[in-house]
């Protein structure tokens, strides 16, 4: 969880490293930005480079931890007396007592999981972290945090509080935690993490220096996807159009069948394109494809299609160009499907199912949005084509 295991983030990473080298370290920071894109890992690898006892400066004014020395190893598993990691936690056992430890108030079953959690959380810094009916950061962590803010320090180095998803503090513990934030503290520094900082009392963010953490730039998490996970990088540019630059996005979508999946909806696509007796076999096919999927899946398979109809309006635009194309392993389906229909109003179709995507959101019923969606491609594509209506043969399929 050093600055190097960070995807990209260099702005951020010479930043943190100038107050390093600097000596101004600020009392409280807040990283924020989008989900999945690596404030967490950030925070966890500044708190460890704050900590470290061999500091190594690197190429482009990074300074990072040197991954050797006891205390990094320390950080690495997440046990490092100069390092408190606070999350959301569930309701505790209703015998505590309100001064007793967060986690002495779980049971033992939700203890067993949020040690599991935390192991996952040290193995991998962009793991978030799940456990059951944890909604909220608790009064009794805040309370927890300003009891170790009291106690002198267990060893040398900067003590560094970690809050996760800070916007889950609720008023009560965000009030408790201003009253921390206001009080001056030697060598401790407090670093709040959250994609949603317009959530966090604004009495709380203006005694933190906000740092703004980029979302990532394609090739960097193409190059992740493909040495963390072992990707091709055809799978991976195409995890990458739908990742929005979130990483922690792309490996939810790792877990499904991305390229199954756009093959269902092209193929989706060619049925409903089909010159007569197409709306049986649509139906069909709607029927197979929609049956297991929920809404998150069903607008997952209209972004595809959008993306593969804006390659072919691409292809139309700027026929001896590839580099624009984002199914490169599809380059030549694409090229086909495209001279096929030259003259289809391109923009209307991607604008239909922008719609359509939202009618999903909205919960209308989705198999009469992914009906509809099919109809409405075929005449988007067919209206200006009568030649090809006229002349096509009768069982062709684009």
């Amino acid at each position: 969880m050093s600055f190097s295991s960070v995807i990209a983030q260099h702005r951020v990473k010479t930043i943190l490293s100038r107050a390093f080298k600097e000596k101004a370290i600020a009392h409280a920071y807040c990283f924020y930005g989008q989900d999945g894109i690596g404030k967490d890992a950030l925070a966890l690898g500044f708190a460890k480079l704050l900590n470290c006892t061999s500091p190594q400066y690197q190429e482009n004014d990074i300074i990072d931890a040197c991954n050797q020395c006891k205390n990094c190893k320390d950080a690495n598993r997440l046990e490092h007396p100069n390092i408190m990691l606070i999350t959301a936690l569930p309701a505790g056992k209703v015998n505590t007592k309100n001064e007793d430890s967060p986690l002495l108030q779980l049971s033992e079953d939700m203890l067993s999981i949020y040690a599991s959690e935390m192991k996952l959380k040290s193995e991998d810094p962009y793991h978030v972290i799940q456990i059951p009916n944890a909604q909220i950061i608790r009064l009794a962590s805040i309370r927890e945090i300003k009891k170790n803010v009291r106690m002198s320090a267990m060893q040398e180095g900067r003590r560094v509080f970690i809050i996760s998803q800070a916007e889950r503090m609720n008023m009560e513990s965000a009030n408790a935690f201003l009253k921390t934030l206001e009080e001056p503290h030697d060598n401790i520094t407090f670093i709040l993490t959250t994609s949603k900082k317009d959530a966090l009392p604004q009495t709380v963010l203006s005694r933190c220096q906000q740092v703004y953490c980029d979302l990532l730039p394609t090739q960097e998490l193409v190059n992740a996807l493909c040495s963390k996970h072992n990707l091709e990088e055809s799978e991976a540019q195409l995890i990458n159009a739908f990742a929005q630059g979130s990483y922690g996005r792309a490996l939810s979508y790792m877990n499904e069948d991305m390229q199954s999946m756009r093959r269902d909806i092209v193929d989706l696509l060619r049925i409903a394109l089909k010159r007569k007796q197409y709306r049986l076999d649509l139906m069909k096919q709607l029927e197979i494809i929609a049956s297991d999927k929920d809404r998150t899946m069903l607008e997952l398979l209209l972004r595809m299609l959008a993306l593969w109809i804006r390659d072919c309006h691409y292809v139309v635009n700027v026929p001896n160009e590839d580099s624009g194309i984002i199914n490169k392993d599809q380059i030549e389906s694409i090229k086909k499907f495209a001279q096929a229909f030259p003259d289809a109003d391109y923009h209307a179709i991607l604008h239909m199912i922008e719609q359509s995507i939202e009618h999903i959101r909205r919960n209308v019923n989705p198999g009469i949005v992914m009906l509809t969606t099919m109809l409405s491609c075929r005449e988007g594509f067919l209206l200006n084509t009568s030649e090809y209506l006229d002349h096509a043969p009768k069982d062709h399929v684009i």
